[in-house]
């Protein structure tokens, strides 16, 4: 054989030589991923089709009606205590002087809802001209309960304030009302109407009340623009 030939097989034996040592170092990298560092970790990816346990599902959780009670706190001490209360309105503020000695369960109910800001935001639902103006209707007319009212010789004459009630009932809810003029007729007992005790007395802003029994209403009474109770609130002296 030549020198040439000689040449020519050792270069081909050599090439086959370095083909199969690459292919046996490949293959000994496929049978252990530890040797290649550059391999990438695996992370767990979530099933779409899995579904959530149904304790760990987001619920709306039942709110309480803010307005809504079961009955008025005892929150006033007559034998202690004076109350005034301050309605403030949009057209200014109207100042009572709570009657508790005259009126006790009607003043803790009134207090007891004001101080639960029951009666902030509503409205002077109804006016009658030369009559009275009447708010304190929570929406739904009432607060939850109903409270017994407090005979008493007090007239209901002007700027003495009472609480509005249905027909001839004993009870009242939430909804009060000032009288604009002198009304005799709420103190008379009828078929029809039991009469009306008052328990608060306007000391300071009739001219509130006066403006607000002026404002122009529908045919049911009702404030073509509403006048709104912004807040009522509560102030407590010793006798």
């Amino acid at each position: 054989m030549s020198l040439l030939q000689n040449q020519k097989l050792f270069w081909i034996v050599g090439g086959v030589v370095m083909v199969l040592a690459f292919f046996v170092a490949a293959f000994g990298r496929s049978c252990n991923p530890a040797a290649d560092t550059t391999a990438a970790t695996p992370t767990a990816t979530p099933s779409s089709s899995a579904t959530p346990d149904a304790s760990q599902t987001p619920v709306a959780s039942p709110t309480a009606n803010p307005r809504k009670f079961t009955q008025a706190d005892q929150v006033t001490d007559p034998a202690t205590k004076t109350y005034t209360a301050t309605i403030k309105t949009d057209k200014g503020d109207i100042v009572l002087q709570l009657l508790a000695d005259k009126a006790p369960k009607t003043v803790n109910t009134f207090v007891f809802l004001a101080q639960k800001g029951f009666y902030d935001g509503l409205q002077f639902q109804r006016v009658i001209p030369d009559f009275v103006i009447q708010g304190g209707d929570g929406g739904s007319g009432t607060p939850g309960f109903t409270t017994e009212e407090d005979p008493n010789d007090l007239k209901n004459i002007r700027g003495m304030v009472s609480m509005a009630k249905a027909g001839a009932v004993t009870n009242f809810t939430s909804q009060f009302f000032i009288n604009l003029k002198d009304n005799p007729a709420l103190d008379q007992d009828a078929p029809n109407q039991k009469r009306f005790y008052p328990f608060a007395q306007v000391t300071s802003g009739m001219d509130v009340v006066d403006a607000i029994g002026k404002v122009q209403t529908d045919s049911q009474g009702k404030p073509v623009q509403p006048v709104m109770i912004q807040s009522v609130t509560i102030k407590e002296s010793p006798k």
